[in-house]
């Protein structure tokens, strides 16, 4: 990869975006992370003259013409926000593809917002000729990439997280999606609860109403997240952490999980193949149980249901020895939210597992994710369980 410190003037930009030029949806690249809030200050930094980071493009051919189109690698916060800014209120200044960026009615919603100046409150269209003007000139500083013809993906990716320092982290999953956005076990595991629209130059997930959904959904470190391409990223890894497990009955840290994507490997097999039909019915039917016994009892108010960690003991345990067929569903709900209590405090400890539980909960606070420790906790969980 070969690199170029440059500039591009606000004008220059404009241009290229009403030239369809700039990719800011890369398979590396998260959904629109920024609130309003943190997108004004952006936008008055700039409109005031003060400096801003460097974004990060990748040039590349643009198919079959004879021009280059550029590829956002980081920076894709700030660009939106200079879009939403601008977006085409004003004839002699503005994006007028700016909507094929946003499928959300919301963000649209935030086209034209806006911001703080010294003066008060100014939108674009309002903003005064000898500001505007200046506004145009503004010079953002770039770093342009160009890929040469042995340079590789997880080359530009490593090169992403390093300078990725602000906003959003980008987490190993965005890496794994990007690197292995064509395997058959990532795309079957996405399928069960998601699906996957390009809309303009805006990629949209939409989850589907399932089982799925709602039992993952459960938990605030999926529902907390408001934006719903990321709120869907959450579920497919945490999801994709479970078929794993249905699959190979073994547990494994989630980073060895994802670097075993990365680099193309599981446990030395070279190929992740899709979810057979069984595959699919099996784990289907584990969340159909779930799901019924969160509307139908005290377990969707528990920590088992609400706690990642927990959660994730509770739906290994279940698929481990197969407690499905051993207990009638009810029964098995019955004692799932009788551990439940036990954990949450609100049912005594019996005696006879008190010290047990104990261990369970001192599992369940530390290096949660180690291998050991996910192990352990499962056979206290399936002794307790049988025993109440």
């Amino acid at each position: 990869m070969n690199y170029r410190n440059t500039e591009m003037k606000l004008d220059q930009l404009v241009s290229y975006l009403n030239d369809e030029k700039i990719n800011l949806a890369p398979a590396f690249q998260r959904g629109h992370v920024w609130p309003l809030g943190t997108r004004r200050k952006l936008i008055a930094n700039i409109v005031l003259g003060r400096p801003i980071p460097a974004i990060f493009l990748y040039k590349e051919a643009s198919g079959d013409e004879a021009r280059y189109s550029y590829n956002i690698l980081d920076g894709k916060q700030r660009l939106e926000s200079l879009i939403l800014f601008i977006a085409n209120h004003r004839p002699d200044f503005g994006i007028k593809t700016w909507a094929k960026f946003f499928f959300s009615p919301k963000l649209k919603k935030d086209a034209g917002f806006w911001i703080q100046l010294p003066s008060g409150r100014r939108t674009l269209k309002n903003l005064e000729p000898n500001v505007l003007r200046d506004l145009r000139e503004y010079a953002i500083p770039t770093i342009e990439i160009n890929l040469t013809d042995d340079s590789r993906l997880d080359e530009l990716i490593s090169l992403f997280v390093d300078i990725n320092q602000e906003g959003v982290r980008v987490g190993r999953f965005d890496i794994v999606k990007a690197m292995g956005e064509r395997n058959k076990l990532l795309r079957s595991v996405f399928d069960l609860i998601a699906i996957h629209q390009q809309r303009g130059e805006d990629v949209f997930y939409k989850a589907k109403s399932s089982d799925f959904s709602y039992v993952l959904k459960t938990m605030p470190t999926v529902s907390n997240i408001t934006d719903p391409k990321s709120q869907v990223d959450r579920m497919w890894q945490q999801l994709l952490e479970v078929v794993l497990f249905y699959q190979t009955k073994q547990h494994r840290k989630p980073v060895d999980i994802l670097k075993s994507f990365i680099t193309g490997s599981r446990d030395q097999k070279s190929e992740f193949p899709a979810l057979t039909t069984a595959e699919q019915k099996g784990v289907r039917r584990v969340f159909k149980f779930l799901s019924q016994a969160y509307k139908t009892s005290e377990l969707r108010t528990t920590t088992l249901a609400t706690d990642q960690t927990h959660f994730y003991t509770t739906i290994t345990s279940v698929i481990a020895t197969d407690l499905i067929t051993k207990y009638p569903e009810e029964e098995l709900a019955r004692k799932l939210v009788a551990f439940g209590h036990v954990v949450d405090g609100k049912r005594e400890k019996p005696a006879a597992k008190a010290d047990a539980i104990e261990k369970y909960l001192e599992l369940s606070r530390d290096r949660t994710t180690d291998t050991p420790r996910r192990q352990e906790r499962q056979r206290i969980f399936l002794d307790v369980v049988n025993a109440l």
